[in-house]
């Protein structure tokens, strides 16, 4: 019989995940609860010292109930007060995220943008989200931060729209504009939830002949390219041809691509309850987990060795398709469970979760 495993990842996982919480809705900076930690590592110590296990587990979910309010707080307002507004604002006015009214006209701006997913195109315009690494003012190139939105205009060729994927960076001139606010009592602050999603601005290149590709990928990221435009070639010659929309389902399902799905079709997914069939999440980490397991088992490799080969398995599948925090969550709690399983420890649910949790708050 094996003594049953604490759950000590628990305590640490739900102080994380309150004070983060805590850290996002309530106004306070970042430093003042950060004042709180060095008493709760102290007070941790003490308690460890002298052998008080529940003082101890008291001062240990304080101290990261502090330390996940002081990172969400600091996350919070780097995002809602991103260096490019700032800098917009210097420039132009008007782009700061308290101020009144919408931003006017101005030239495009000369960008250096690092794409986050692959060019999604739409009807009449191509779709880009990046980061922004860089704009180019008065001759000279600043370094900003801030998550974009990015609608190029016009339809584009089809070799330009294959050569913005995710992980390159990209130059090109972009008109920004802040996303639209609606005032009305009661209606909640989509500029202040985009920029807490990370997008602090959208933007506007007038056609796709102005976008360079200034710099390629790590060897990573462009593998998980190939892959993902392997996989889009083979859905368009092979489901394509005999139903379209059955070759948008086939590219969600598979890498998690939902660009091609009609928006009709998507919302009677929702009203039916059964949108999750086309959203990657934990049903296909678990399903290609336990694939790859009775593989394993088929060519006679079991128990650590197969957990080090699912852990390469799920790593592979997470960087190539288009992952969203379903997919990391699962994935990282399959990570944790095989981990455990290559090093010979006994894990529970409760532990894998609660890491999970912890390790995606912190990120």
């Amino acid at each position: 019989n094996h003594a049953p495993v604490p759950a000590v990842g628990l305590i640490p996982a739900l102080g994380l995940l309150i004070g983060s919480t805590l850290g996002m809705y309530a106004a306070l900076e970042a430093w003042l609860y950060a004042l709180t930690l060095p008493a709760a590592c102290v007070g941790a110590v003490v308690c460890w010292w002298w052998r008080a296990p529940l003082a101890f587990q008291f001062t240990l979910a304080v101290g990261f109930l502090a330390g996940g309010a002081a990172l969400a707080a600091g996350a919070r307002e780097q995002a809602l007060h991103s260096s490019v507004r700032q800098l917009l604002e210097r420039e132009f006015g008007g782009f700061l995220i308290e101020s009144i009214g919408s931003t006017g006209p101005h030239d495009p701006v000369p960008s250096q943008l690092l794409l986050l997913e692959d060019a999604a195109p739409r009807d009449g315009f191509v779709s880009l989200r990046a980061d922004l690494l860089s704009v180019r003012l008065h001759g000279r190139w600043e370094a900003v931060a801030g998550g974009v939105a990015i609608s190029v205009n016009g339809v584009a060729a089809p070799e330009h729209v294959t050569a913005w994927r995710a992980g390159r960076v990209i130059e090109a001139p972009v008109t920004f504009r802040r996303p639209t606010r609606y005032l009305n009592a009661g209606v909640p602050d989509f500029e202040r939830n985009q920029a807490l999603d990370g997008i602090t601005l959208l933007g506007t290149v007038k056609s796709g002949l102005l976008i360079e590709v200034a710099r390629e990928g790590s060897y990573v990221a462009e593998r998980s390219a190939d892959v993902r435009e392997h996989v889009r070639r083979a859905v368009r010659r092979w489901i394509a041809p005999h139903d379209a929309i059955s070759a948008a389902i086939a590219s969600a399902v598979l890498i998690g691509d939902r660009t091609g799905l009609p928006e009709e079709t998507r919302e009677r997914l929702q009203a039916a309850g059964t949108y999750h069939v086309i959203a990657i999440s934990g049903g296909n980490i678990a399903i290609l987990a336990t694939a790859a397991i009775l593989t394993l088992m088929i060519v006679g490799v079991r128990g650590r060795h197969a957990a080090v080969v699912v852990i390469a398995v799920l790593s592979a599948y997470a960087l190539v398709v288009t992952a969203g925090p379903s997919v990391w969550r699962a994935t990282l709690m399959a990570l944790l469970y095989f981990l455990a399983r290559a090093i010979g420890h006994r894990s529970g649910v409760w532990q894998t979760a609660s890491m999970a949790g912890a390790v995606m708050v912190v990120l």
